[in-house]
């Protein structure tokens, strides 16, 4: 069952190695009348995580008050899980519910897709027990080539930045082992028994209106959003709308869409640089039935 703030929106949180699809696929969602998909709020590692030292550090000084000044008889208890995690719970709804500028009675789904959420799921799910999870997967060669013109890209607009030259070949395993590390935080979640919904993003290029309606429908079981809405959400998000007219496979250095295709990065990874790769990381792709 949906969350209930007021309604019975459903909450839910986008998973993801970072350059996977995440925006695309929030965007795609976010355009579909009821569903509210936001990013990146950052909840976890900025608001939670930190209050969560907070608490713990009221929580030892309560116990010195107590026993120091009031010889174990004071007048204040620690904070309980269960109070924290429903402050938590509420505050991060109102961010989301504020940010998401609807009526709250209209919304049907309300979402959030920080791509760290991959390695929170089993805290997410404590804070929103009925949230539902969407994990956006791609090829992590693709991803390590994507997240190295992104960092390169965001250099070069840094006039502070100077002239660093930026190695592919040499960033290559470690973008990999990032990649890897996301895909095995969302299958320890899957293995405690969190279900997670999993989308490909070649399969998001090769048949979106499936894709999505699939995701929908991980989301909104009993919804009747039209095939027509799905249609038009992934029309109005396609690589060329979203590049300003590209086609697939053209490349802009500029852009945050750089190439929008599958594959891409066999023509800037040679096959020695991959195998230059961890172990674990190389057979993590051929599990996942990325081979070359």
């Amino acid at each position: 069952m949906g969350l209930s703030f007021g309604c019975g929106m459903q909450v839910f949180f986008i998973v993801g190695a970072q350059k996977s699809g995440t925006t695309w696929l929030q965007k795609s969602l976010n355009s579909i009348e009821g569903i509210h998909c936001l990013g990146e709020g950052h909840f976890i590692d900025k608001l939670v995580m930190p209050m969560t030292q907070t608490r713990y550090d009221y929580n030892q000084m309560m116990q010195v008050v107590q026993q120091r000044i009031y010889e174990g008889e004071g007048f204040y208890e620690p904070v309980p899980d269960q109070e924290f995690f429903g402050l938590m719970r509420q505050w991060i709804l109102q961010i989301m519910i504020r940010n998401a500028a609807a009526p709250t009675e209209s919304i049907l789904a309300l979402g959030d897709k920080t791509p760290a959420n991959s390695f929170h799921i089993p805290t997410l799910k404590r804070l929103f027990p009925g949230a539902r999870f969407i994990h956006i997967l791609r090829d992590g060669r693709d991803v390590a080539v994507s997240a190295f013109h992104h960092r390169e890209r965001i250099q070069n607009e840094s006039p502070q930045a100077g002239a660093i030259n930026l190695d592919l070949h040499k960033e290559a395993p470690q973008l990999l082992a990032r990649w890897a590390g996301s895909c095995r935080a969302v299958k320890k979640a899957e293995n405690l028994g969190i279900p997670v919904h999993t989308v490909r993003y070649e399969d998001m290029l090769s048949d979106g209106v499936d894709s999505l309606r699939n995701c929908v429908s991980h989301l909104l079981p009993q919804s009747s959003i039209s095939d027509n809405q799905i249609e038009a959400a992934v029309a109005t998000n396609s690589f060329q709308i979203l590049s300003g007219g590209r086609e697939p496979g053209t490349i802009s250095t500029e852009s945050n869409l750089r190439r929008g295709q599958a594959g891409g990065w066999s023509d800037e990874l040679p096959s020695e640089v991959i195998e230059g790769c961890a172990p674990e990381d190389r057979a993590l792709l051929e599990e996942l039935g990325y081979t070359a």
